[in-house]
This record gives C-alpha cells, sequence and structure tokens, in this order.
C-alpha cells in the first residue's frame, strides 16, 4: 500500500526554508509510525531533506502530481491556516478517483470545496484538537491501518 501524504510544508519551515524543529519531530515520529505499520509513503519535506534540498515550483508540482496518480490513498491535513499547495493535492486526488482521509482541526473553518468534495471521490473526515501532536499521529495510523483492513492490501 502506497500513501501521499498532502501536509502543509512552506508554512512550517523558516526564512531559509528549513522545517522548524518542531515540525521536523512531528514528522519523523509520523514516519516510524508508517515504517512500524510497513507503510509505502510519499512525503515531501522528508524528499527535500527537511529544506535543506528545497525543489523548484515546476519540479515540485510534476513529482506530487506523478506521485498522487501512483497511490492507493491520500491522507491530507489542510492547514490551519489553510494550505493552497494541500488544497491543489486535493483537487489533483479527487480527479484521480484517490481516496481521502482529511484530517480537519476542530472549530476551524475550512473550505465549501474541502468539506464537499466527498461528492467526487470516496472522502472521511476525521476531527482533531491538537496541531501536530501525537493525538494526530495516532489518528492517522489508525485510518490507514483501517483502509489497509477494508482493501485488503
Amino acid at each position: 500500500m502506497k500513501v501521499f501524504l498532502a501536509m502543509p510544508y512552506s508554512q512550517l519551515c523558516d526564512k531559509n526554508y528549513e522545517l522548524k524543529k518542531e515540525y521536523k519531530d512531528f514528522f519523523k515520529k509520523l514516519i516510524r509510525e508508517l515504517k512500524a505499520i510497513n507503510c509505502d509513503y510519499f512525503l515531501a519535506c522528508e524528499r527535500e531533506k527537511w529544506g535543506k534540498r528545497y525543489s523548484s515550483a515546476t519540479e515540485s508540482t510534476t513529482i506530487d502530481y506523478d506521485t498522487i496518480k501512483t497511490v492507493d490513498l491520500v491522507i491530507v491535513i489542510p492547514g490551519v491556516p489553510n494550505s493552497g499547495g494541500v488544497h491543489v493535492e486535493i483537487g489533483w486526488a479527487s480527479a484521480n478517483q484517490k481516496r481521502l482521509k482529511i484530517f480537519l482541526k476542530k472549530d476551524y473553518p475550512y473550505s465549501p470545496m474541502v468539506l464537499g468534495i466527498h461528492s467526487l471521490t470516496k472522502t472521511d473526515y476525521i476531527y482533531y484538537n491538537n496541531d501536530y501532536s501525537d493525538e494526530l499521529i495516532n489518528l492517522i495510523i489508525l485510518e490507514i491501518k483501517k483502509f489497509k483492513e477494508e482493501s485488503k492490501i
């Protein structure tokens, strides 16, 4: 099974486009949990060495779009504030009929397009309380396990 992690990146970086430590720690922990369940994944910030090898706009766009076409599941965190790049990835995923698991922060306003994407592709909405937390990692892993089980992958 292959999972695309559509999550904010640029807004989590410092002025040198390197991922801030607290976010790097979150993603490294998430990666450990993904590996523990034998999940093949794509995460742009890891591919770009946490910002040390930041890709050009053209390269990132092409790689992300081509990768979304190959995955079984797209895990989405639209971001707080919302990430424009993640919203584009949601569109690509729906256009390619990919299964979406969208993680929304409770009591935060999201675009009607995000909330209505389930009308175009199979989508689950999962609500969480704390950004970039163990709670969020646990929810992501739980939803991937559910998808694996129901898909028999």
